[in-house]
């Protein structure tokens, strides 16, 4: 009981959150794991049924987007390049998997290398801008994702 009290109460937290971001400064001084649920709300909210997972990739942790997208949420500074490594490595979780799209989310960019290895694999890179963009475009629609059926 005060488990699922507990994860009623960080959903409503999340959802707060996911309308309170205004700036990327706000994505950023969250927590780590405040981040990737921020990002997994957005999602939600566009009506993905969202699944977070601890085992990803190299033992990182991800999204999994209606069971064939896979998503991982990086949370470093503005002036950060994903390097093509990282992509390698989703790409790599991917096919491992049978999973054929994917996507990287970043509050910083992507190097050149990297957007056309992703290009090429199938895989969207989403940047802070974007990012951003992505919020707003949800903001104020949460209020019926707080108390939904989580969707596992």
């Amino acid at each position: 009981m005060s488990v699922m009290l507990f994860e009623l109460f960080y959903c409503a937290k999340i959802s707060i959150l996911v309308d309170k971001i205004s700036c990327k400064d706000d994505l950023l001084y969250l927590r780590v794991k405040e981040y990737e649920y921020v990002i997994a709300e957005i999602f939600r909210r566009n009506g993905y049924k969202v699944r977070l997972s601890d085992h990803f990739g190299e033992g990182g942790t991800g999204i999994i987007l209606n069971d064939l997208y896979y998503v991982l949420p990086r949370k470093e500074c503005y002036h950060h390049h994903v390097e093509v490594e990282l992509a390698k490595k989703l790409n790599h979780h991917m096919k491992n998997n049978s999973i054929y799209r994917g996507m990287i989310i970043t509050l910083g960019d992507f190097k050149i290398n990297t957007k056309k290895f992703c290009h090429t694999n199938v895989i969207n890179c989403i940047n802070g801008n974007q990012l951003m963009q992505m919020c707003k475009d949800v903001k104020g629609t949460g209020l019926d994702t707080i108390f939904a059926k989580p969707q596992n």
